[in-house]
């Protein structure tokens, strides 16, 4: 009997894209966008705060070069991150007359360039695509990579897409006017490289963390840039090798990113990526300590840096259940293994490849250090004077909690 015809064809796709330090877009310095517009027909999408602050600005300036664009303004938050959201926003590039040729532009923070990058993908079977973060997060994390995914209830980033942008324009003098909340999370994933990648780095946010998210429009901008691009650096050193995440799922950079996604969609989402990661982070840190790996020092410095930072080291939903179901639910995301990332000096780090690796007792005694050591104290509407305790962990009930120094 003769054998079946087959053939076999090869599916790759050549793509590239390039990430570009353009400070000034805020003050309308948009020349390289415009050409890199074009004369397509574009819808730029945005949120309102970004549409108030720069938007507007931008699209009028990028109308007077003769652009063909509309925007749209959307409420973004990760309550609202869902596939209906992506489904809307597909109905609104049909509305403004988006062809295969035509462009979308994502001009806001993380979630605004997740839904943008997940419509992109989906309208017309994929369109072109921009991003232009605003925020700290976006501009060293979320906006620099080619994933983009949304939320199911319960489950964070649970549908989502490998769609590269044509271009990524980073402008840190965005971060001026954010609000130190949004500027804080950010130095959450700035601080993750810096743990297990750069020492220097590190060294770099010890000495102007707390000037950055108390008074940014002070810092200078060559050193916001090179806090920006020097982080942007090493997450797409770290991405390139493995762009699409099929050829290996351990990554030194998934350190901040084992408990935190349970940990957020625990909360409802009422936690912020930036502040789950740094929960993340304390807990890590604490973990390779108590198995030996990281000495006391760099634990309390690493703590130290989160507290003077502004952002917290603990919540009250981090138990020792949630942490083992993070754990499994992570093995099942990394393609049956842990890889779990943990720090072993400033600087450095190694994996651990099973969840059996990590000891029950291991785990309840860092949540413990992070935990009963605690001294509830009031929120504060200032982040004051150098943080000389351990920790600061807040609580959603609306509380800190400062780990008194031993």
């Amino acid at each position: 009997m003769a054998s079946a015809l087959s053939r076999n064809i090869v599916a790759n796709r050549e793509r590239s894209y390039r990430v570009s330090l353009l400070p000034g877009i805020s003050s309308g310095n948009i020349d390289v966008i415009a050409s890199a517009v074009g004369s397509r027909r574009s819808l730029l999408v945005t949120t309102p705060t970004v549409a108030r602050l720069y938007a507007n600005g931008i699209v009028n300036c990028l109308q007077q070069t003769g652009s063909d664009m509309s925007m749209l303004i959307l409420a973004c938050s990760e309550q609202t991150k869902t596939l209906s959201a992506a489904e809307r926003l597909c109905h609104e590039c049909f509305t403004a007359g988006l062809s295969r040729t035509s462009l979308l532009i994502g001009c806001g923070g993380g979630v605004c360039t997740d839904l943008v990058t997940m419509a992109a993908s989906l309208a017309r079977r994929g369109l072109n695509y921009i991003r232009i973060p605003t925020t700290l997060i976006g501009l060293i994390d979320a906006s620099i990579g080619i994933k983009g995914a949304v939320n199911l209830p319960g489950k964070k980033s649970a549908i989502g897409c490998f769609h590269p942008p044509e271009h990524v324009f980073l402008d840190p003098t965005f971060l001026q006017t954010l609000p130190r909340t949004n500027i804080a999370e950010g130095l959450a994933e700035a601080i993750k490289v810096a743990i297990v990648m750069d020492r220097g780095l590190f060294e770099l946010i010890e000495e102007y963390s707390r000037n950055l998210v108390e008074r940014p429009s002070d810092i200078q901008t060559e050193r916001l840039t090179g806090l920006v691009w020097r982080s942007a650096v090493h997450l797409l050193d770290e991405l390139e090798p493995n762009i699409y995440e099929d050829k290996t799922y351990r990554r030194i950079l998934d350190f901040g990113h084992t408990f935190s996604p349970l940990f957020e969609s625990e909360s409802g989402f009422c936690l912020s990526h930036g502040l789950a990661v740094s929960i993340d982070i304390a807990l890590t840190t604490a973990l390779a300590c108590e198995l030996g790996l990281l000495s006391g020092g760099d634990r309390d410095r690493i703590l130290r840096l989160l507290v003077n930072a502004g952002l917290p080291t603990f919540n009250s939903l981090l138990t020792l259940e949630l942490g083992f179901r993070a754990l499994v639910a992570t093995e099942a995301h990394r393609g049956g293994h842990l890889n779990l990332a943990l720090p072993t000096q400033i600087g450095g780090a190694v994996f651990l490849t099973e969840k059996e690796q990590v000891p029950p007792q291991a785990l309840r005694r860092a949540l413990d250090f992070l935990r009963e050591a605690s001294l509830i104290v009031p929120v504060s509407t200032k982040l004051g004077p150098a943080v000389e305790p351990r920790s600061i962990a807040t609580d959603l009930g609306g509380q800190e909690r400062r780990f008194l120094s031993t």
